[in-house]
């Protein structure tokens, strides 16, 4: 009788275990069922598709995203690569522009740093005059048609001066500002969390698969353009982020001090002095705005118009300046800046200015700054270059007036 009892357990015991099992199976089939369905109805669209690649790689973890690079460099290994400073050249774009190179190196990729707008800032000219970098303004005659791929760092679209033919592809594109829409490439990192690009960069060197060292004269260059990136966009800290200031301390040591100090002390140019005495006497006061057309500016002291902005806004009373001019008879180019806690540049630019037939927005911004570009078109031709400025400036004035609320007849300046 025991014995029966204890067999009949033993049974009960077996068909419990397979129950269970069943059970398991059938969760496992329904989990996989519901997977199924899930991916089938997030499915991307052909655009969409991009969209997705953008946010996980902007929202990965930094190994995943240096890994990324990693595969996408070794993708296109032995190949030719373009890389492309957007606007006009400054230490942020010019260091990491210098620092994918070297990291190309690495992967048998030839590669070419090429601007399309002259370097003016005196600070750039001094920093790529002294640390001797090699980087090639574009021309007629420049051969862009040989090239596999392309590349892009601190811009906010893929949007280039040249027509490159359809098989040459976006190899790499880094930013830190606001996102605008998706961008096609192999590889895609967009983070408004970093204070500046360079600091990015600083992030994949601390890699050892790019095997960066400061020992050598080129890696001392590359510390020392990418930290002066770093000081220049956040403003020597002032708006720095966590990654800012990690990656200062990694590359801090390797800089070259003594260069790093000689490029950030280079005195101001004449002409940006005499620019700035103009944007005071025109200056244009509205509540806590002040705006100042400085009418005609050379191409070459085109980054005075910044320093102009940079300048008033250490007037009492004042927490927002827009410093505009045509620049080389062919765009109307300006700068804002502020130390408003309210006014975002970005949105604000976008807002005054909208976009063109393509849909490119004719500028944009960051927490504290921000620029707008222009063209003048068929209207860079009149003869009459003040009559043309008259136009302009009451067009311009116009829509920052519209923007802030207030009257044209309202009491400016003083």
């Amino acid at each position: 009788m025991h014995g029966k009892k204890g067999s009949a357990s033993l049974s009960t015991s077996t068909d419990m275990k397979k129950i269970r099992e069943k059970e398991a199976e059938l969760i496992k089939l329904k989990n996989k069922v519901k997977a199924q369905n899930s991916s089938k109805s997030k499915e991307p669209s052909e655009g969409a598709e991009l969209e997705k690649d953008v946010e996980s790689n902007t929202a990965a973890e930094p190994e995943d995203r240096t890994s990324h690079l990693v595969k996408t460099l070794e993708m296109a290994r032995g190949k030719r690569l373009l890389i492309c400073i957007k606007g006009y050249p400054d230490p942020d774009n010019i260091a990491t522009s210098l620092a994918l190179s070297h990291m190309c190196s690495g992967f048998e990729i030839q590669s070419t740093i090429v601007h399309f707008d002259q370097i003016s800032h005196h600070e750039n000219r001094a920093l790529v005059k002294k640390l001797d970098l090699d980087i090639e303004e574009y021309s007629e005659q420049f051969d862009y048609t040989s090239y596999d791929y392309f590349a892009i760092n601190d811009s906010q679209n893929t949007e280039l001066p040249i027509k490159i033919p359809e098989t040459c592809e976006l190899l790499v594109f880094v930013d830190h500002h606001k996102k605008l829409g998706s961008v096609k490439g192999h590889f895609v990192d967009i983070r408004e969390t970093a204070g500046s690009t360079s600091a990015i960069y600083g992030e994949y060197l601390t890699d050892s698969r790019f095997g960066f060292s400061g020992d050598s004269m080129e890696g001392s260059r590359i510390a020392t353009a990418l930290m002066h990136g770093i000081r220049s966009d956040t403003d020597n800290f002032v708006n720095a982020m966590p990654i800012d200031y990690k990656a200062s301390e990694f590359l801090s040591k390797f800089v070259d001090k003594d260069l790093l100090s000689l490029i950030s002390r280079q005195s101001i140019p004449a002409k940006t002095m005499d620019l700035t005495q103009i944007a005071l006497q025109r200056k244009d006061i509205r509540g806590t705005f002040m705006f100042s057309g400085v009418g005609y500016v050379r191409e070459e002291d085109r980054d005075g118009i910044g320093q102009c902005a940079d300048y008033l806004l250490n007037r009492e009373g004042i927490d927002t300046v827009v410093v505009y001019g045509v620049v080389g008879g062919e765009f109307v180019d300006g700068s804002l800046r502020t130390k408003s806690h309210v006014l975002d540049p970005d949105k604000w630019i976008k807002d005054v200015f909208g976009q063109d037939q393509h849909g490119v927005f004719y500028g944009g911004g960051r927490k504290d700054k921000g620029g707008f570009q222009i063209p003048l078109g068929v209207f860079g031709k009149c003869s009459d270059r003040e009559l043309l400025w008259i136009l302009i400036k009451k067009t311009i004035d116009e829509l920052f007036y519209n923007k802030i609320g207030v009257e044209d007849s309202e009491s400016a300046g003083d």
